[in-house]
């Protein structure tokens, strides 16, 4: 049964995660989207390492995961402009992650409220974490980067 809820769970976070693209695709061009692009909740490279962030991003390198996203790629030598673009891809696809972590945060609420399924709530924050923090987290680590090369480009 415990096999089932980590399934579910997984299942869960990648329908939650065509919300979020969803619901990003409705908000991008409100006023307050270019504040949401530049938000950081982790700035410190320490706290990157930490937290496993840089690990994290070596297995999506490395692995079948690097062929989801594939407008996240630089060929050749880019100009700003493509790096300005990358740069919009990255902001799209964190912001899509944490629209997909918030809308999972209720369920794991009311699992844990209501005493409901509760041998979901630990597979369906792991889950959670994994599919939607963790990418979030790389999206970020890499707009640093990112940013401090077009910086650079000015």
């Amino acid at each position: 049964m415990f096999l089932a809820y980590i399934f579910g769970s997984i299942s869960l976070a990648f329908s939650f995660a065509i919300v979020g693209l969803l619901i990003n695709t409705a908000i991008r061009k409100a006023a307050f989207y270019r504040q949401l692009s530049n938000f950081n909740f982790i700035t410190s490279e320490k706290a990157n390492h930490y937290l496993g962030v840089l690990y994290f991003r070596h297995i999506l390198k490395t692995t079948f995961w690097r062929h989801f996203n594939p407008t996240l790629k630089i060929i050749g030598r880019p100009d700003k402009e493509i790096l300005q673009s990358l740069r919009n891809e990255m902001t799209y696809a964190e912001i899509s992650h944490l629209i997909a972590f918030i809308f999972v945060l209720p369920l794991l609420v009311c699992i844990k409220l209501y005493d409901f399924y509760e041998d979901a709530f630990w597979p369906l924050l792991l889950a959670n974490i994994i599919f939607h923090i963790y990418p979030a987290l790389v999206q970020q680590y890499n707009k640093r980067r990112l940013d401090i090369l077009l910086k650079r480009l000015k």
